[in-house]
């Protein structure tokens, strides 16, 4: 993605020479702390109001001389070492509750959490195992074989006893779950008695070495710091004044004209050049500039020719592929400056939303079309094929209540799809935020047919069967008059001619995901109507499909309405405010038709589901009873008037 550059003076040759070739100057305007133990703790780390920067705060035991890490809720963390060049400290993984396969931190302060106001984050040099995870929560990616990397970690790493290893790889299906690379959000890794009750973390994880020799540690990195804060100059030292820092009030030892802020050391460092080398670094420096541009400019030359054949080539492979694919329309291919154009360069203020696919931005075209730009993931493999798929699968449909595609970008880095904005953000964000407008009952009888109506064209209405794969309120889009555009196709998958079933990894969103489909990993479009009963759920309830924020045995929904309607208490989850003080009566047969249908489609195997055919006729009969009820109320008030 093309990014709009700033603007920035270059340093001249001749400072940036003296600047390599001699000895800075430095004054301590910050003091470091001193070691704890045998760690040493160097700036901005601090251990007492006395030294350091109070906002990289560690805490160091004075009487075992060992250094810890607080995060929030009440965890400590001890230090296992600070590397200063890189900004970042190694912490022990919280100790094992005794005799059980559950971690300090998880009772304590339910994971560890970072105060995100704070300089540190969790790096992406971690791998985090989960264990102990409840099987309701459907995680995803999920490895239930032996050959599994926890598995390994749990049977040859040393760092778990047998009897532990058993307790966490316990039950019919012993399954645990890593994640690569890192966490979703890098300041909370999150323990709870309905999720996940432990877990470990590797860094570097090379899965080809013995899990004996993988290292185990947190490593959490801080930000470099600013100036030290001051009230006025007795607070500073050295090469700098008290003076406000940019357009705010605060005040800062900022550094005298001549010198930088050398944020490892704390310090203001001071160039110096000697003047009788001055005339020599001149020349020099005059000669090493020609050479280096010369060298610079062939170097360029050849990469930006490489880079465009490359582009090219690359650009052509996907336009073949996409053109390559079975009863598809033309897609319309978009030059990469129009793109740019239409959305001022990918500006912030156009970002509409994000996720694991990429971006999506606000663009308008040249003849004033107001468009949404998709753009995948640099860098990112399974980003890219999302996209490409999504194009691929949009351009051989055409329903009103599907997103409609427009087009595609393929000349950049990362392919980009464009396809029409839908302005009045998602379901899910009506459903759940307090901002949005309140849906009344017969609106969402009304999403609720719409978007069954565009399930049923995409499972039987189409040259070929499409399975979305991904049904949620959050990629159902509603227009300005509240009508249905389902969208986000990245992860959907075409039925192949004469199978059942597509068979492929588990994937969706937790609290949607079909459990037999979860079990045997076999995709049908009865799989879309397990997701598609969530979000009748959700319509009914106003709930979300998994919340931490309810009892422990009602996180998940499903679960949760199910538990009420078997003791007949189902008026006791539906949204109240769909039908007022009159709920016990008003709009009753609707309700309890409306929730037959969600549970027909949430059977626990597919055979007892609903076909999405058969849910339209079902909801279209219940708009009818609700239409028939209020003509009735409505003569019935004019007689009375």
């Amino acid at each position: 993605m093309i990014k709009a550059k700033c603007n920035a003076k270059p340093p001249s040759h001749f400072s940036y020479i003296c600047f390599l070739l001699f000895v800075s100057r430095y004054c301590a305007s910050q003091k470091t702390c001193p070691n704890c133990g045998t760690l040493e703790v160097p700036y901005p780390l601090s251990t007492n109001s006395n030294c350091g920067d109070p906002n990289y705060h560690l805490r160091c035991d004075l009487r075992s001389e060992k250094l810890y890490f607080d995060g929030l809720n009440g965890s400590s963390y001890l230090v296992l070492r600070i590397m200063a060049a890189s900004q970042r400290i190694v912490v022990q993984p919280s100790s094992w509750v005794s005799d059980t396969c559950v971690t300090q931190d998880m009772v304590v302060s339910e994971g560890l959490w970072l105060n995100q106001t704070l300089p540190f984050n969790v790096t992406s040099s971690n791998t985090i195992f989960l264990f102990n995870c409840s099987p309701r929560l459907f995680l995803s990616p999920l490895n239930c074989t032996p050959s599994s990397l926890c598995h390994h970690y749990l049977e040859s790493s040393g760092h778990v006893d047998s009897n532990r290893a058993l307790q966490c790889a316990n039950g019919l299906e012993p399954c645990c779950s890593f994640i690569a690379g890192g966490m979703p959000s890098a300041y909370k890794i999150r323990l709870h008695s309905s999720g996940c009750r432990a877990f470990r973390s590797i860094l570097h994880l090379d899965p080809g070495m013995p899990a004996n020799h993988w290292e185990e540690g947190l490593e959490i990195q801080w930000s470099p710091p600013p100036e030290p804060l001051c009230k006025s100059q007795l607070d500073c030292s050295g090469y700098s004044k008290c003076s406000p820092s940019g357009s705010s009030r605060i005040y800062r030892c900022l550094c005298d004209r001549g010198h930088v802020w050398d944020h490892i050391n704390g310090t203001c460092s001071r160039k110096k050049c000697n003047r009788r080398s001055l005339l020599g670094l001149k020349v020099s420096a005059g000669l090493i500039s020609i050479v280096l541009l010369a060298v610079s400019a062939s170097v360029i030359i050849v990469r930006l020719y490489s880079k465009n054949h490359n582009r090219v080539k690359l650009a052509k492979a996907r336009e073949d592929m996409l053109k390559s694919g079975d009863a598809g329309k033309t897609v319309r291919m978009f030059h990469l400056k129009e793109v740019n154009k239409a959305t001022n360069n990918f500006c912030k203020y156009r970002l509409l939303g994000s996720g694991g696919f990429g971006e999506v931005y606000k663009g308008e075209l040249q003849d004033g079309t107001v468009v949404a730009v998709k753009s995948a993931k640099i860098g990112n493999f399974k980003s890219t094929q999302q996209v490409l798929n999504e194009v691929g699968i949009l351009s051989q449909v055409n329903h009103k209540y599907l997103v409609r595609l427009l087009g595609c970008c393929v000349e950049a880095e990362q392919p980009m799809m464009i396809y029409e904005y839908v302005p009045n953000g998602t379901l899910h964000e009506h459903l759940h935020r307090k901002s949005s407008n309140f849906l009344n009952w017969r609106t969402r009888l009304r999403i609720a047919l719409q978007t069954a109506e565009a399930l049923a064209y995409l499972h039987s209405g189409t040259y070929t069967p499409i399975f979305h794969r991904d049904v949620k309120s959050t990629n159902i889009l509603l227009d300005d008059d509240l009508n249905v555009k389902v969208s986000d196709f990245g992860l959907s998958r075409l039925a192949r001619t004469g199978l059942s079933h597509v068979s492929t990894c588990a994937q969706g969103t937790l609290g949607y995901l079909d459990p037999e489909y979860y079990r045997n990993y076999q995709l049908t479009d009865k799989s879309d109507v397990y997701s598609y009963g969530v979000v009748l759920l959700e319509l009914l309830t106003s709930q979300k499909a998994i919340d931490f924020t309810r009892d422990q045995d009602d996180v998940n929904l499903v679960v949760y309405v199910s538990q009420r309607a078997e003791i007949g208490a189902l008026m006791e989850v539906i949204d109240g405010r769909l039908f007022g003080e009159q709920s016990s009566n008003k709009g009753l047969t609707s309700v309890e038709l409306f929730s037959k249908v969600a549970f027909a489609c949430l059977g626990e195997k597919k055979v007892d589901r609903l076909s999405m055919k058969d849910v339209v006729q079902q909801l279209e009969y219940i708009i009818q009873t609700v239409e028939h009820e209020n003509e009735v109320c409505n003569a019935v008030n004019n007689e009375t008037i």
